[in-house]
């Protein structure tokens, strides 16, 4: 199994499991984790990240159904025919967002730029 790495801002809105999904499928996107690698269980998981299982198990669960995991053989698993267009909806929000916090339409495309390298 791949050795993944994530780690908990507890200082973070965003709720734990939330930040779990996020890195998650941020390996998934550089890389790190590929089709048919299988997650730490969710006792393992727990126990890395020294959260309750719930936590790991509501992070797991928003993944599946997200589409970006699966189970097989009683293990999530990161599938290998993930389609998600959610993502352009996100990016409209995401560059108005910008736009109307200030933000100029280079400083935007050199961001983006930068995250595709």
């Amino acid at each position: 199994m791949t050795n993944i790495t994530i780690r908990i801002d507890l200082n973070s809105k965003k709720q734990i499991y939330e930040q779990i999904a996020n890195q998650i499928i941020e390996l998934i996107a550089k890389g790190v984790l590929n089709p048919g690698d299988p997650l730490p269980s969710v006792r393992e998981m727990a126990a890395m990240l020294s959260v309750n299982m719930l936590t790991v198990e509501k992070a797991y669960k928003y993944l599946e159904g997200e589409g970006f995991v699966t189970i097989y053989k009683k293990r999530f698993v990161v599938k290998t025919d993930i389609r998600d267009e959610k993502w352009k909806e996100l990016m409209k929000e995401a560059v108005y967002r910008a736009l109307a916090g200030g933000a100029k339409r280079d400083e935007i495309l050199f961001f983006i730029s930068a995250l595709l390298r």
